[in-house]
């Protein structure tokens, strides 16, 4: 049942139910209050008809040309007259004279005159002294009435004055007074309608005409987006209030003692660290490293702008690990590329001398020369895997040797050299990348001179668990000036969109407290020493991140 009401509410538009809801509101309000009016109505008429009634019978009563009258029969037509015209001028239904002996002197209907009141009791209060009201059925109908004693000017009481409505006089007043109200509710609800049309089109139009289910999607769209992202994502109002912040953001701050809490205030240092600038410049800042405790991280903040207010910021980071370990694995892939590449090139060099050879139906040159790049190839390659046990880091030497052939250059492998097998962990990702950095920087350093070498060491020393790898190049050296500005990412000689291998290695050796040397090799070229510690001691596996 819950369903359906649900299914059947969310095909109604917003504007239809904003209508039926304050329709519905005014609608019962108006009605509870004239519950309440009509009630106020009915007795204010009752109070104001018998305050009225009363007045006008004292001052009746205490006229002197009626006390004449009552007291000279000759003139008792004068009070017919005056009865007449006081009940009109007042909005009584009538006002009645009686003598001592309660005998009619005036009244309304004029047979009546002459004739005994019809409500002897009610009239003998009175003249025994007593004002009263009492409602009772008359000549007119039921009628509601005020008596008052009439005394002449020594105290004795000489008639009775009785002024009064009758029950539907008064009940046409109340009637007149309800419709008036009635109309005024119906012209309350009318107006309450339209206000209540051009509301909801004023708030469909503030939520660009999205109906409820359409919000209600979005807002949970956009809090499963906010909780699945790797980023962390921290929103903030001109007032350092903490309007967002998605799992990923409580999660990373969390680690260091920082929680994150919705409608709160956020925490000073995060603030100064993250927003401050921002607020103050009221621009973009993207990629600013920041450290936070121990944690590294990489941040993006936007200003938040409102009509053209600024109105807060929002920022977007992510853990420095997370990336560096990225960077590594792509910069390890690039090496296994390059590397292929190279044998490739190779490999159909040979082959397009092979095709020639078979064309020119030269077979015994053909097969000489199979022969011959066998034997280099076992040789090479022989010369290689015999000193390098790893697969992985022996066929990236070899394609090396290939790419640095190409260019001219020759990389001779030091026959001291022994690196055991080692598992297929990030160990091997780590060593292809610094092999990679260190022979493509000395590739580059040989360029332009006469001799180009490059002398390669690499050294497991299983006593200290620590792999040694030294790169001697013939190139033209590293500048004084130069060589404390070699690890900085993005620093190059060689032009732009450059410097980003020394400093990818800088981080791995920071990261495991690794040793880099750098020393001149005389009389040209520089040399480049590392010691890398615990290669078999677990200290990198596939679950270390940088």
């Amino acid at each position: 049942m819950k369903q359906k009401l649900k299914q059947f509410f969310s095909r109604i538009s917003l504007q239809t139910i904003i209508i039926a809801i304050v329709t519905l509101t005014i609608f019962i309000s108006l009605i509870s209050t004239s519950f309440f009016i009509q009630d106020y109505v009915v007795k204010n008429e009752y109070t104001d008809a018998k305050d009225k009634m009363e007045t006008i019978a004292k001052i009746f009563a205490t006229n002197e040309q009626v006390k004449e009258a009552i007291m000279n029969d000759e003139q008792a037509s004068v009070i017919q007259n005056l009865s007449l015209e006081v009940a009109k001028l007042s909005d009584l239904d009538f006002i009645v004279v009686l003598d001592k002996d309660l005998i009619r002197l005036s009244h309304p209907d004029s047979s009546a005159i002459g004739k005994p009141f019809s409500n002897i009791e009610d009239a003998t209060k009175a003249l025994n002294g007593t004002e009263h009201f009492s409602t009772r059925e008359g000549v007119l109908g039921d009628g509601l009435r005020f008596f008052v004693p009439v005394k002449d000017d020594e105290g004795n009481i000489i008639g009775v004055i009785c002024a009064g409505m009758t029950i539907s006089t008064i009940d046409a007043e109340i009637y007149g007074l309800q419709k008036r109200i009635s109309l005024g509710l119906l012209l309350g609800l009318a107006i309450g309608i339209i206000g209540a049309i051009i509301s909801s089109k004023t708030i469909k139009s503030i939520l660009f005409g999205l109906e409820p289910k359409d919000i209600a999607s979005m807002v949970t769209e956009k809090n499963l987006i906010n909780d699945e992202i790797n980023e962390g994502i921290i929103a903030i109002d001109q007032h350092h209030t903490i309007t967002l912040a998605n799992h990923a953001a409580k999660y990373m701050l969390h680690e260091v003692d920082i929680n994150l809490v919705e409608q709160t205030m956020i925490d000073e240092d995060i603030f100064n660290l993250l927003f401050r600038h921002c607020f103050n410049s009221q621009k973009k800042e993207t990629d600013q490293e920041v450290t936070l405790h121990h944690l590294s991280l990489i941040a993006s903040i936007s200003p938040i702008f409102n009509n053209k207010v600024f109105n807060g910021a929002v920022v977007t980071f992510r853990d420095q690990s997370e990336m560096t370990q990225l960077m590594h694995t792509l910069r390890g892939s690039q090496q296994y590329i390059d590397a292929l590449r190279a044998q490739t090139h190779e490999f159909m060099n040979k082959t397009h001398v092979i095709m020639g050879l078979i064309e020119q139906k030269d077979y015994n040159s053909v097969q000489a020369y199979i022969k011959q790049i066998s034997h280099d190839y076992k040789k090479e390659v022989g010369f290689v895997t015999d000193m390098i046990k790893s697969p992985a880091i022996a066929g990236f030497i070899i394609g090396k040797i290939n790419e640095a052939s190409e260019q001219d250059v020759t990389i001779i492998l030091d026959n001291q050299s022994f690196l055991p097998e080692l598992a297929m962990t990030d160990t091997i990702h780590e060593v292809v990348q610094i092999l990679g950095s260190l022979i493509d920087n000395a590739i580059d350093a040989t360029k332009g001179q006469m001799i180009k070498q490059i002398n390669l060491f690499i050294l497991y020393e299983s006593e200290g668990d620590i792999l040694i790898i030294e790169v001697k190049d013939t190139g033209q050296g590293i500048l004084t000036e130069s060589s404390d500005m070699i690890f900085q990412k993005g620093f190059s000689t060689k032009g732009e969109n450059r410097g980003y291998g020394l400093s990818a290695l800088s981080q791995i050796m920071k990261q495991h407290d690794s040793t880099i040397d750098i020393q001149p090799n005389k009389p040209h070229g520089t040399i480049f020493y590392i010691e890398l510690p615990g290669i078999k001691k677990g200290a990198y596996n596939e679950n270390t991140y940088y």
